[in-house]
């Protein structure tokens, strides 16, 4: 899997979204809640996700929050003097976040879907001593989950209403590929263009509606020392 940007800004990254976020929720007071739709729609994440060297490390993570909530048309409070030496569960939360998006290279939006920061906060407890790589993977089941019954070729096909057959009578795709299709043993990606085309034309959708396969993480990162709250 590819990285959302390269390791060598990710520790930066953390330590910039956790304090972000203990800012914005503990000094701004706004509820996690206001805090995830705002976020979603921030061109600041938008460039984070990207790994922009300006937004990953070169603020500190109170100066982001502040931008943001700027541009949510929100009156910022002032900047912190400095941050104690515990952290918090809303710094925590920042924290594994930007861990998870750099290890899946989703979007936060897209992450928000599925683990708010509600949600994230709440699972301080136990998991907050427990490895980054832990809290991902749990994160992205959830989003594979979720996904799965609404993209991909088995989702497609049962929205067109048809039978693993009826399909592979109507594409001229065989019915085993399709199975095989359907329980990811084989990548639709690597399909060829012409088989590819048949299904997507059959189910009267778009290859890209097809094409989705589950997030598989790669934990080929030097672990972090699990934070000391």
């Amino acid at each position: 899997m590819t990285h959302a940007y390269s390791e060598m800004y990710l520790e930066d990254a953390m330590r910039t979204l956790g304090e972000a976020v203990d800012f914005a929720l503990c000094d701004q007071g706004l509820t996690p809640a206001e805090l995830t739709a705002i976020m979603s729609n921030a061109l600041e994440m938008k460039q984070f996700e990207r790994g922009m060297p300006r937004v990953v490390c070169g603020m500190a993570g109170d100066e982001l929050a502040r931008e943001i909530i700027v541009h949510a048309g929100l009156e910022p409070v002032e900047f912190r003097e400095a941050y104690p030496f515990d952290r918090s569960p809303q710094y925590w939360a920042g924290w594994v976040l930007a861990y998870t998006q750099w290890t899946c290279s989703l979007g936060f939006s897209e992450l928000f879907d599925v683990a708010p920061l509600d949600w994230i906060i709440g699972s301080y407890h136990p998991l907050h001593e427990a490895s980054e790589d832990k809290f991902a993977q749990i994160v992205i089941d959830k989003w594979n989950k979720a996904q799965a019954g609404k993209k991909g070729l088995k989702a497609a096909r049962k929205a067109s209403g048809l039978t693993q057959k009826q399909l592979a009578a109507q594409s001229g795709v065989k019915l085993r590929a399709i199975q095989l299709y359907e329980q990811n043993q084989l990548d639709l990606r690597r399909a060829s263009v012409s088989s590819a085309l048949a299904l997507a034309k059959t189910l009267h959708c778009s290859i890209e509606d097809i094409v989705w396969q589950p997030v598989v993480l790669e934990y080929d990162s030097q672990a972090f020392p699990s934070l000391s709250i």
